[in-house]
């Protein structure tokens, strides 16, 4: 699932099982952007499918004062920049996994890895990079590594035998979330 801040162009991205966990994941989102920024925000705007639409996400909308805004059926025009974010990410997804020579195993860590980069990346409209405008605050970039490069990974002491190695061999396949760490493969 996929949401952009329009003004900033921030992007979320966050792997779902079904359509079933979208009302859930939209709500998490929507209070961890309001928290990161303080502001209220004031519009959903999607392409009218049944899981933005549900009774219970329309009385979440009301009860928070959010106004659902459906475009038109069959027209992604009407959400360019959405769908656009979507396609870009999709693209850079396949060449990632095909680039490391890795099966589609990994696709969620590398979806959530390929956003990583234009959040912290100045865009064409504007001088600052999507977070910053988001935050206030520049992004730290020194720990970007190349998706889908070697790593080695500490093995903890508990899990060390005396003569085996002390690494385990693997390739970055991202970021954590909300951390300082590498998702290794």
């Amino acid at each position: 699932m996929t949401l952009m801040e329009d003004s900033t162009r921030f992007i979320t991205a966050t792997p779902i099982q079904s359509t079933g966990m979208v009302p859930d994941v939209l709500k998490a989102r929507i209070k961890q952007l309001e928290t990161l920024t303080g502001l209220k925000l004031k519009r959903v705007r999607h392409d009218g499918a049944m899981e933005y639409v549900s009774r219970d996400l329309q009385s979440w909308y009301e009860d928070e004062g959010i106004l659902s805004e459906k475009t038109a059926p069959y027209s992604s025009q009407k959400n360019g920049k959405a769908e656009r974010v979507y396609w870009y990410i999709i693209e850079r997804v396949r060449a990632a996994l095909l680039d490391a020579g890795v099966e589609e195993e990994p696709w969620a860590a590398t979806f959530s890895s390929v956003i990583h980069s234009p959040n912290r990346s100045p865009t064409a409209v504007q001088d600052v990079t999507p977070l910053e405008a988001l935050t206030g605050g520049r992004p730290e970039v020194k720990g970007f590594r190349v998706w889908g490069s070697r790593a080695w990974a500490l093995k903890p002491k508990q899990q060390q035998r005396k003569l085996e190695p002390t690494t385990d061999v693997g390739h970055i396949v991202g970021y954590t979330v909300g951390g300082k760490a590498y998702r290794i493969l």
